[in-house]
C-alpha cells in the first residue's frame, strides 16, 4: 500500500516511510489504533507540504527479512537512516522535524480524561469485565469534558496529537463493541458523538481509518474475546467490499 508518492532511491530529505499493520489477507491496511494515529499525523503534515510519505503494510506473522532488520513491532517510521518504533518517540520526531501544522498540546485536563477509557474497553471486549459499566463511566467523563469545553476537538477547535490518539480508539470501541458485544456508545452522549462526527468529516481520518471488517478481525482473533456467530462472521468478512461506520445518531 503506497500513498503520496516518493522513492527511497534519491528520495527528498522530507520523504518518510511508515510501516503499519497489514490486514487479514496480509496485504491490505489492517486495524491498529497506534498505526492510524501516526498515519493521521503524517497525513496532516503532508497536507501542509511538510513531508511526503509512503505507507507499507507488514504482516507481523510473516514479516519480510528487510523489515525484521528494522524492528519487531509496529508502527515503524523510517526517515533516511533514522528508524523509530516507539510511539511517543515517533510523534516527538515528527513534531520536531516537521512542525507544521503544530499538533502539540498542553491541556492536562484533556489528557487526563482520556487516559483510561481504552483500557476499560480492553477489559470489556476481552471479557475481563462482563459489564460495560466501567467503560461507560470513562466515556461519560469524556462526554462531560467536551460539553464543558465547547470546542470541536479535545484541546481546541483544531485537531491535535491527542485527537489523533483518541479518535482511532473510539472507532475501535464503536465497531468492535457492536460486533462482539452488541454494545453501542449511548446516543445520549451527544458531545462525544459530535466529537466523533468531527472525525468523520475529516479527510485525513477517513483516509486513514481501517474498515469495520479489519477492526472486527483485529479483536476477534484475540483468545479472550467472544466468538463471532456465523452470521456475524459473514457480515464482517474481509472478502466483502470494505465498509466503514462513519455516521452518527440523530442528536436533535
Amino acid at each position: 500500500m503506497e500513498t503520496n508518492g516518493g522513492n527511497e532511491n534519491g528520495a527528498p530529505s522530507n520523504y518518510l516511510q511508515l510501516y503499519v499493520k497489514a490486514g487479514e489477507n496480509m496485504r491490505n491496511y489492517g486495524a491498529c489504533p497506534f498505526c492510524q494515529m501516526v498515519y493521521m499525523i503524517m497525513d496532516l503534515k503532508a497536507r501542509e507540504g511538510e513531508l511526503t510519505y509512503d505507507v507499507v503494510t507488514i504482516s507481523m506473522s510473516r514479516p519480510p527479512l528487510d523489515f525484521k532488520k528494522l524492528a519487531n513491532r509496529l508502527p515503524v517510521l523510517k526517515h533516511g537512516d533514522e528508524i523509530l518504533s516507539d510511539n511517543d518517540e515517533i510523534v516527538q520526531y515528527l513534531d520536531k522535524n516537521f512542525p507544521h501544522p503544530d499538533l502539540r498540546y498542553d491541556n492536562e485536563e484533556a489528557n487526563a480524561v482520556c487516559l483510561n477509557f481504552f483500557s476499560k474497553f480492553s477489559f470489556y471486549i476481552k471479557q475481563v469485565k462482563n459489564s460495560p459499566e466501567n467503560l461507560l463511566k470513562e466515556l461519560a467523563a469524556i462526554n462531560a469534558f467536551l460539553e464543558r469545553s465547547g470546542t470541536r476537538y479535545l484541546c481546541g477547535d483544531t485537531i491535535s496529537n491527542l485527537d489523533c490518539l483518541v479518535l482511532p480508539k473510539l472507532q475501535h470501541i464503536r465497531v468492535a463493541c457492536k460486533a462482539l458485544k452488541d454494545f453501542d456508545i449511548p446516543a445520549s452522549m451527544k458531545a462525544l458523538w459530535k466529537y466523533i462526527g468531527q472525525a468523520y468529516e475529516s479527510t485525513t481520518f477517513r483516509k486513514t481509518c481501517p474498515s469495520d471488517q479489519e477492526i472486527v478481525y483485529h479483536w476477534s482473533q484475540k483468545a479472550e474475546t467472544p466468538h463471532l456467530s456465523d452470521e456475524k462472521m459473514k457480515e464482517y468478512s474481509t472478502d466483502k467490499e470494505p465498509k466503514f461506520s462513519v455516521t452518527i445518531p440523530d442528536l436533535e
